[in-house]
């Protein structure tokens, strides 16, 4: 009789694709709700009064307005990972209002009119007409950071929880919000810029008081108290421990969207500047808002990386990133997606001929982006987030590189900036993943 001691047997709970997909479609739904507004809103725009200047002035403004939200963004990223510890949590919540609020301090600094001037004018090279179209809606967003700030936290807290669907149905009444005011806003003929300033604030407002009314509602902090979570485990316990593990993860954001900032910058300095700016954001932002679809993978895999086979991921990254593909696709090279095009930009000829070329090019967006977000996923579980880092400086370097050189070729603005956009992007899926082959 054998008497040796037998291997143990662990007992673990592998997760399916479909329990990835059920998990990944809310959270994808509320970014998608999140990132529709803006060619929601660029649709309503171009059939106000002045189009053009509107929506190149609205453009430059929002830019300037995610660039001084950029650092916050991850902020969704930190509290999925150390919403599971009281005292990270607790930590957490301390650099997430001391943060926000620090960056609509400066926002509001920059509403003052000689330095809203200067960095229109000098600093992004626009006209003075599209620069006064952008002002109203500039002073309507001060508060901008410090709301994204406190939603992301305890949309984290939501996700980490495995309440995703509460996620979902905060992002399905903003988009309500943006529908209902735009369509007001159109039928009473507002002025474009102040339209474009109550929506996106509105927006963002309403989330973030929802997803904050369902965790009080859910009883997350409860959940995730009783989830039985280590508190020995190596994650930042204080505000400076939190400051430090941030670090990274701010600075990648602030690379991310100064380059696009820059980027803006460089499509006014085009031949045809003034149209390319306002073609850039109602392309890009159409085309974004169907990528960013599949951006909610990376809080997929930071979450149950641990529970699922590398089989049953990638399964879950083909089947998500090509079934966001096919829409850019159908857009860009079928005569129903032109004309479904033609409808979006309010029949406007120059518009919809400038359009069409960029979301050709970018078309391959989606599952580029679901690529970079899983592997950008793996690394934050791995504690990695300088090699994000570095793979960011990359991806800015070559997509401000790629577009500048074009552009001053005389080549158009805006498919100089979707080239621009697509080799930074690849460039950094590349990075990253001989980051993931590091030790």
């Amino acid at each position: 009789m054998n008497t040796s001691p037998q291997p143990k047997q662990e007992t673990t709970s592998e997760r399916s694709l479909l329990a990835l997909l059920t998990q990944f479609i809310p959270l994808s739904l509320s970014d998608v709700a999140m990132t529709l507004g803006d060619p929601l809103q660029t649709s309503a725009l171009s059939r106000l009064a002045f189009p053009q200047e509107t929506l190149a002035g609205v453009g430059v403004v929002k830019g300037v307005a995610v660039f001084l939200e950029s650092p916050i963004i991850m902020i969704l990223h930190a509290s999925n990972a150390l919403g599971g510890q009281t005292k990270s949590r607790r930590a957490l919540w301390q650099f997430t209002m001391i943060a926000g609020l620090s960056l609509s301090g400066i926002f509001l600094l920059l509403t003052w009119e000689p330095l809203y001037n200067w960095l229109l004018l000098d600093v992004f090279s626009v006209s003075s007409s599209i620069a006064a179209r952008g002002r109203i809606t500039f002073l309507l967003m001060f508060l901008w950071p410090f709301v994204i700030a406190w939603r992301r936290f305890f949309q984290g807290l939501l996700i980490r929880a495995q309440k995703s669907m509460a996620v979902g149905w905060a992002s399905v009444a903003r988009l309500t919000w943006v529908i209902v005011t735009l369509v007001v806003g159109v039928s009473l003929r507002l002025d474009g810029a102040f339209l474009a300033g109550i929506t996106m604030m509105g927006a963002i407002l309403i989330e973030a008081v929802l997803v904050t009314w369902f965790c009080m509602r859910l009883g997350t902090i409860s959940i995730l108290n009783q989830q039985g979570y280590s508190e020995t485990k190596k994650l930042p316990q204080t505000l400076s421990g939190v400051s430090f593990y941030y670090l990274p993860l701010a600075s990648t954001m602030l690379l991310v969207w100064g380059a696009r900032a820059v980027l803006l910058s460089l499509i006014a300095r085009a031949f045809d500047g003034s149209l390319a700016l306002a073609v850039w954001p109602a392309a890009w932002g159409l085309v974004l808002a169907i990528a960013n679809g599949t951006r909610m993978i990376q809080q997929v895999v930071i979450s149950a990386y641990e529970e699922t086979s590398k089989r049953t991921l990638a399964a879950f990254l083909i089947i998500v990133g090509l079934s966001f593909t096919f829409i850019p696709f159908w857009l860009g090279y079928t005569e129903q997606g032109l004309f479904l095009l033609r409808q979006f930009l309010g029949n406007n000829p120059s518009l919809v001929a400038a359009s069409r070329p960029v979301i050709q090019i970018l078309s391959c967006l989606p599952l580029l982006l679901a690529l970079q977000n899983t592997f950008q996923g793996l690394l934050i579980h791995k504690g990695k987030n300088w090699l994000i880092n570095l793979a960011t400086v990359v991806a800015a370097t070559f997509t401000l590189v790629v577009c500048g050189s074009l552009i001053f070729t005389k080549h158009s603005g805006a498919t100089s900036a979707a080239y621009g956009m697509l080799a930074g992007v690849i460039s950094e899926i590349i990075v990253l993943f001989f980051a993931l082959q590091r030790k």
